[in-house]
């Protein structure tokens, strides 16, 4: 897989299976991780970045928090902020037309 969009929804089906358990944090590592092993051979390396800005105009965050830390911060926990992510992500592909 070249695209961070399909990676996610291979995620998002089985979470245990690429990033051990529901935790945010957790897959923040594995896209890191994913990311660095081939960067120029990723075709949507700007979706992140992209969904980072959105994130922050959605909770209204104007720090230096990352995509993660923001969600976090607005969950209960790692599990609920992994619930959130997916769902939150999947506004956001709806609303700038992106798939993978």
């Amino acid at each position: 897989m070249d695209s961070i969009v399909e990676v996610l929804n291979s995620i998002k089906q089985r979470p245990a299976m690429y990033i051990g358990r529901d935790s945010i944090s957790c897959l923040k590592a594995f896209l890191d991780g994913w990311y660095f092993r081939n960067p120029t051979g990723v075709v949507d390396t700007d979706v992140m970045n992209k969904f980072q800005d959105w994130t922050e105009k959605k909770y209204s965050t104007k720090s230096s928090k990352s995509w993660s830390d923001i969600l976090l911060y607005n969950s209960q926990d790692e599990s609920k902020a992994l619930e959130l992510f997916f769902k939150d992500f999947d506004e956001f592909i709806d609303n700038h037309k992106l798939d993978g």
